[in-house]
């Protein structure tokens, strides 16, 4: 119990320095980047590390699993150098044994980071997308959901509108059942479109049949066209639509699974979000990897030689690693591959290679 407990604190103590370590350098950059993009126009440098500070917790939780790989390989380089994995190895305890308090700590983290992390980081991303709108004075994503279907908004000669639909095609171009509120430069309505359908059709909302309510002087809406067409000037176009969907990275993990719901309902593809998900759920799969990896090319007596070598090798394989994940998930978005297999098949085998790369060099 004793040992296990030593391997626990040595684990944590090293992820935790490597951690530190790289969010210093990723604060660095991104201050940099920060003050090329945003020093011309006017934004003071509080509010510019302002926005870095908020940046770096997304940053770090997409590469926190490089840091596991990194935490465990160090932590075992340094057991082979003081000799203190000659003697663990000596007294009986098997490789595998060695590396799996790391794994199960790895684990555990992949929860955390899934239940309590996750919600603080899409946080944080939502923050950090608003900083840089009001920094160039854009407006935030012109698309939302609701339990009533879908929101639209739009900006026109005469101000503003909102438009409520009930659902629409999966490329965002025909609405139905939809309301229309328009607004003036005051942010005051004016009158209320109502159609069973709408078409995008060459920057125009075109609707066959609507009913138009407009504002009288005494407050109280008239309608003053029951039938016939009616016509509405857009600057929308599908792309911006379609790209108005908030990323689901910026979604909280326990509010994804109703987003994917209001979506679907709402008539768009869910697929992209899905995926996420299941990525997401496989986390700690991915962090045991990761440990794994490291600990497989570190988990060699210092007297063989070569240290430098299979430092380059975990690091390599640790960026396979990705490469593959990412391209499992690119083949699970354009559903070429079920989701689960896009989201899982990379971790396990991972750990299957590095478990028997484990076995392979076990000599104890």
């Amino acid at each position: 119990m004793t040992l296990w407990r030593y391997l626990l604190k040595a684990f944590i103590k090293t992820v935790l320095m490597v951690f530190i370590v790289l969010s210093l350098v990723v604060m660095l950059f991104a201050l940099v980047e920060n003050l090329r993009r945003f020093g011309d126009e006017g934004v003071g440098a509080g509010a510019i590390f302002q926005a870095t500070l908020i940046q770096v917790p997304e940053t770090m939780y997409q590469v926190f699993p490089l840091v596991l790989l990194l935490g465990s390989m160090l932590m075992f380089l340094r057991f082979s150098r003081s000799s203190e994995l000659v003697v663990m190895r000596a007294s009986g305890v098997s490789a595998l044994r060695l590396v799996g308090i790391p794994v199960l700590a790895s684990i555990i983290l992949g929860i955390l980071f899934i239940v309590a992390v996750n919600p603080f980081v899409a946080a944080t991303m939502r923050q950090s997308q608003e900083l840089e709108d009001s920094f160039r004075g854009e407006s935030s994503s012109m698309l939302s959901f609701s339990k009533d279907g879908l929101w639209l908004r739009q900006s026109d000669a005469e101000g503003q509108t909102v438009i409520q639909a009930a659902r629409t095609n999966a490329s965002g171009t025909i609405l139905a059942d939809l309301r229309m509120h328009r607004f003036n430069e005051n942010g005051e309505i004016y009158a209320r479109v109502e159609s069973p359908f709408a078409t995008l059709l060459n920057g125009t909302w075109e609707m066959r049949t609507a009913h138009v309510w407009e504002l009288q002087p005494d407050g109280v809406f008239k309608l003053t066209q029951e039938r016939g067409g009616y016509r509405l000037d857009t600057d929308l176009t599908q792309e911006q639509i379609l790209d108005s969907f908030a990323p689901p990275e910026m979604i909280n993990f326990w509010q994804l699974g109703m987003f994917i719901q209001q979506i679907e309902q709402s008539g768009f593809s869910g697929l992209r979000h899905r995926l996420y998900l299941q990525t997401e759920l496989a986390k700690p799969a991915l962090f045991a990897a990761m440990v794994l990896i490291g600990s497989a090319f570190a988990l060699r007596p210092s007297r063989f030689g070569q240290t430098g070598v299979m430092m380059l090798f975990a690091i390599l394989a640790g960026f396979s690693l990705y490469f593959l994940k990412d391209f499992a998930e690119t083949l699970g978005a354009q559903g070429q591959v079920p989701l689960f297999v896009a989201a899982w098949t990379p971790q396990v085998a991972a750990i299957l290679l590095a478990t028997g790369l484990l076995l392979h060099l076990e000599d104890g």
